[in-house]
């Protein structure tokens, strides 16, 4: 872990975020100790460390409160992405609290925003969370499998506290986004996806496991691929799960999901 001086806190977004209607990311962090295997930002240029490293390491940027209190007036009434290329809720946060005193410098100015997370400690920040007029958190939710999670994302939260951090927001009045992106290698698809329809999240996405061939932002690991070919999950029973979920439900694949509230 190190800590770093950063020059802003709100960055313009790029690419598919800003294709989704976002005006800026914000990213307490670089690097993510939860290290999912199929992370596509360990291929992002501006991590120097090497991708065999990911997941071991983070850097936190210790002015970003600072930082957030001074661009304030930017934000105001504009789309939020948090966060682009990290998780704001990775296990650092529980002691460094810079998520939390970005969301406190935000509130003033209501920007729209979208937290994205598979990080449990979010409910810490309810009381900050409900004071947004337009937030969503959305949480990833891989599998129904702990097998696949302690195999791809081993250092994540459990599937069952990730469902029960979805269910807290919601009754808290927050807007809830299940993010299955990727989906991974299932036990029961048919009764992953009746779980998902019975919550009744405000945005469902879904995606595929992909191999960009290492293009520039975007790619799953070889490791990721290895698991689902180990476990006979290909395209086709992804697309099956994902017909089954549109029988009663809308699902946005991909980039599509990734929109302000």
């Amino acid at each position: 872990m190190e800590t770093i001086e950063s020059r802003s806190i709100f960055s313009p977004a790029t690419g598919y975020i800003r294709r989704g209607g976002f005006d800026f990311t914000c990213n307490p962090y670089l690097g993510c100790t939860f290290g999912c295997k199929y992370c596509y930002a360990k291929f992002l240029p501006q991590n120097k460390i090497p991708r065999e490293l990911w997941g071991k390491w983070f850097s936190a940027k210790r002015n970003a409160v600072e930082l957030a209190r001074k661009e304030g007036k930017k934000i105001a009434g504009k789309a939020i992405y948090m966060s682009s290329v990290t998780d704001p809720y990775q296990p650092a946060e529980r002691e460094m609290l810079l998520t939390r005193g970005i969301l406190r410098e935000m509130q003033p100015h209501q920007p729209r925003v979208v937290i994205q997370t598979r990080g449990t400690l979010v409910t810490r920040d309810l009381d900050l969370l409900t004071r947004f007029q337009n937030l969503r958190v959305n949480i990833t939710l891989g599998s129904d499998s702990e097998a696949v999670r302690e195999l791809i994302e081993p250092k994540s939260p459990p599937y069952e506290k990730r469902w029960l951090t979805s269910h807290q927001l919601k009754a808290a009045g927050i807007k809830v986004g299940i993010c299955i992106t990727p989906v991974l290698p299932l036990d029961n698809p048919d009764q992953f996806a009746e779980r998902i329809i019975a919550f009744g999240a405000t945005v469902v996405v879904t995606q595929g496991f992909h191999d960009a061939g290492g293009a520039f932002g975007a790619d799953t690991s070889l490791d990721a691929l290895k698991v689902a070919k180990e476990l006979a999950w290909n395209q086709e029973k992804y697309r099956k799960f994902v017909e089954y979920l549109r029988k009663y439900i809308r699902v946005y694949e991909g980039e599509k999901g990734f929109f302000p509230p």
